[in-house]
């Protein structure tokens, strides 16, 4: 979604708050070094996109974290940012309710709007019940649901699942193989037109909701 949304003429930063499995650094690669500024750290564009991501400094290494230690990163990562003016902001959390979306929901508060991914397995489906769960009584503002890889599973169509969680189908992604042949987001995009398409239709969804 940053890629389209940023294409379509946006200001947008991309962070990938994985710590133990982070992506942002294989989707948007980088040439450069990252420096600081008299507001903090900048961060470096890939394909228009400002990205941050720990998997920038990692590597391929482990990353073992719990705990205290992982608030204490979180905070420290936050602080250090120098995002600029903006028209959105990604974040990409890991799955369920843990330190990344409870720091998040306390830093942002009001700024947050939620899209929840999933597939349309019934484990699958059963975790973000209880995440929707969870935004409601939160009272943060939930999207909706962007159905991943939704041909593999029959049980569940889009609008079973509406009815089943109620809450509005953002858009659909099917499964890919070739994906795994590119490693860029551009690269997938501008490579799989079909999945492009997809990715367009739940950006669309998105702006929608946010009155864009």
């Amino acid at each position: 979604t940053s890629y389209i949304l940023s294409e379509r003429g946006y200001d947008v930063a991309y962070i990938d708050l994985d710590f133990h499995g982070p992506a942002g650094q294989s989707l948007f690669p980088v040439d450069i070094q990252f420096k600081g500024g008299k507001e903090g750290l900048e961060l470096p564009t890939s394909n228009g996109v400002r990205v941050i991501s720990v998997g920038y400094f990692l590597g391929d290494n482990p990353f073992p974290l719990s705990g205290r230690d992982k608030i204490d990163l979180l905070a420290d990562f936050f602080s250090i940012l120098s995002l600029g003016e903006l028209d959105f902001t990604i974040i990409d959390l890991p799955p369920g309710m843990g330190d990344e979306l409870t720091f998040t929901q306390r830093i942002l508060k009001e700024k947050i709007s939620i899209a929840m991914v999933t597939t349309n397995s019934e484990l699958s489906l059963n975790v973000v019940e209880r995440l929707i769960k969870y935004a409601k009584t939160e009272g943060l503002r939930l999207l909706g649901i962007i159905v991943n890889m939704a041909d593999l599973f029959k049980r569940y169509g889009l609008k079973q699942i509406e009815e089943k969680l109620q809450v509005d189908i953002l858009g659909k992604v099917s499964y890919y193989p070739k994906l795994e042949e590119f490693k860029t987001i551009k690269d997938k995009l501008e490579n799989i037109h079909e999945f492009r398409k997809e990715i367009e239709n739940i950006v669309g969804g998105i702006l929608k909701k946010l009155n864009y």
